[in-house]
């Protein structure tokens, strides 16, 4: 989105708040503050036994220790996980190392690696939830096949080690009060957090959600009336160098044989029928990598049936590999960064920016097209839609 079209979407959105602060609906908040909502994205690489390690679980835990120092700093209320939390979801899988040679691997070792990273955030008070990526399937690899991945008529599947590692009854969300519950397949949850004095609804929804999905988030929102809503679901944005905004539908690719609905099927289904999504935060996509460097950044606004705006928002930095010495590859894929989102409610405005602690470093500051491409994907501010306002 550039510059233009943000002011177009800020002049709309400011219009939309007038008319109805006009009609007497619009509140002050309760509390003038600042809060943030963090995402940790794609963390996959990080999980990866088949890059360097430990270089990549300590990326992922000093991530973790990170949120949880800056919690009181940040008024750090939530922490979305997009997805793609390991490399190898199924139980076992195989590369190729000559010939006729392949080497085979346990993949608990990535669950146990993202287990024990995620361990650090649960051990707090911070409310947080989590989606599976495609990554995250009981069958992404398919190597007992002898196929290089999901195809025609073999449609991701399977939770059974999402569920035992992050699923409902797992010790990072079992007993937990802002923890509200999951759908039958576990793949879907919600949770509940407060900011600025507001209570807020978060969905993790699997990637490309099924009706049977959507029925069950439905459901979730409609018994918490009034709430604004954010979804975190693992695709949903392409990065887009040239300045476009498509929506991923890589349908074909993943749930061929399946019920599984693209993007575009769920944002008129679901998304723009509930009047109270604001915000949809998504992962997945990123650009190659060029010198270190990967673009997996991008910002869509669209109109839902109310009038009001969702802001549709992607990171993924598995693609950067530059690390505290500045050379390329000396860093598991995502090189530490974070996206954080600052509700400031004084102002009603929403900064977004991207931080690495393990770099210690802001990208798209002070002009820096730190991924290779224009700084405002990076940092950014929108105002309060009107789903905060009323």
């Amino acid at each position: 989105m550039t510059l233009s079209m943000l002011d177009m979407f800020r002049s709309r959105i400011g219009r939309t708040a007038g008319a109805i602060m006009a009609l007497g609906l619009a509140a002050t908040p309760a509390l003038a503050e600042v809060f943030t909502v963090a995402v940790a994205p794609d963390t996959q690489n990080y999980s990866d036994i088949t890059l360097a390690q430990p270089r990549g679980e300590e990326i992922f835990a000093g991530q973790m220790r990170y949120l949880v120092e800056q919690k009181a700093q940040k008024n750090l209320v939530f922490v979305s996980f997009v997805g793609d939390i390991v490399q190898h979801g199924d139980g076992q899988f195989r590369q190729k190392t000559g010939d006729d040679e392949w080497q085979v691997f346990d993949t608990r070792a990535e669950w146990d690696i993202a287990n024990r990273a995620i361990s650090i955030l649960s051990a707090s008070d911070i409310p947080f939830g989590m989606v599976p990526g495609n990554h995250d399937y009981d069958n992404y690899g398919w190597w007992r096949d002898g196929a290089s991945g999901p195809g025609a008529k073999r449609p991701l599947a399977g939770g059974r080690l999402w569920n035992v590692y992050f699923g409902a009854g797992s010790r990072h969300f079992a007993g937990r009060n802002w923890y509200g519950g999951a759908s039958a397949n576990g793949l879907n949850s919600y949770q509940l957090f407060e900011g600025g004095g507001k209570a807020f609804l978060h969905l993790s929804l699997e990637m490309e959600p099924t009706p049977t999905a959507l029925d069950w988030a439905q459901g979730v929102i409609d018994a918490h009336p009034g709430r604004p809503v954010i979804v975190s679901t693992h695709e949903w944005l392409k990065p887009d160098p040239n300045g476009g905004t498509p929506r991923s539908n890589d349908y074909k690719a993943y749930f061929d044989g399946a019920d599984n609905l693209p993007p575009d099927e769920v944002w008129d289904r679901f998304i723009r029928k509930n009047a109270m999504i604001f915000m949809v935060l998504s992962g997945h996509n990123w650009t190659p990598t060029v010198d270190g460097l990967s673009h997996g950044e991008s910002l869509r606004t669209d109109l839902n049936d109310a009038g009001y705006p969702v802001y549709q928002v992607l990171q993924d930095y598995q693609g950067n590999t530059i690390g505290a010495d500045g050379k390329p590859g000396s860093a598991n894929g995502g090189a530490g960064w974070l996206r954080f989102m600052a509700f400031d409610t004084d102002k009603r405005k929403i900064h977004f920016y991207t931080y690495s602690p393990l770099l210690d470093r802001y990208a798209g500051r002070n002009g820096e097209a730190t991924f290779g491409v224009a700084p405002h994907y990076s940092d950014f501010e929108l105002d309060f839609p009107p789903q905060l306002l009323n």
